[in-house]
């Protein structure tokens, strides 16, 4: 994990700044509970795009990819606030390139990037991501998301 914590021990404890907090155990030992920056800036643009707030969301999901440049979760979501609500289709295209990029076996960004690739009319591209994603789906053992793969393949190759 990419995060930079600069720590200082005292007294048994350890404090740092934006990432670790100290807890007590029951057995006179401290605990450390690691708190990602990241990923609660990932799920506060969850939380933000569930309320419709399209660019709080975005600006979350920017600054945990800016503390985290390997999360592809954060661009893929992004990506999909992108195309779905501001209908900008070469930056969700992009997010979902460097989501795939970062993971190459993410299902869902292939996924995305197919439906981004079809408003864009790349339908050879779109055809292979679905390709692509009906296969990591199917290896995956999630079914239904395999046949809305299938689905959206078979409408594009009539």
């Amino acid at each position: 994990m990419q995060y930079f914590y600069r720590a200082i021990a005292l007294c048994g404890f350890v404090t740092v700044l934006g990432g670790i907090s100290p807890a007590i155990s029951t057995q006179n030992s401290p605990i450390l509970i690691v708190q990602n920056p990241a990923e609660d800036l990932f799920n506060s643009g969850l939380a933000k795009s569930e309320a419709g707030d399209i660019s709080g969301a975005i600006a979350d999901y920017t600054a945990a990819i800016a503390i985290n440049p390997n999360y592809a979760k954060a661009y893929n979501k992004r990506g999909i606030i992108h195309g779905r609500h501001l209908k900008d289709y070469p930056a969700a295209k992009a997010d979902f390139d460097r989501a795939i990029e970062i993971n190459p076996n993410y299902g869902d960004a292939y996924y995305n990037r197919a439906r981004a690739r079809e408003f864009l009319k790349d339908k050879s591209g779109a055809i292979a991501d679905y390709q692509k994603a009906a296969e990591l789906y199917q290896k995956s053992g999630n079914t239904n998301d395999y046949q809305d793969a299938l689905k959206h393949l078979q409408i594009l190759q009539k």
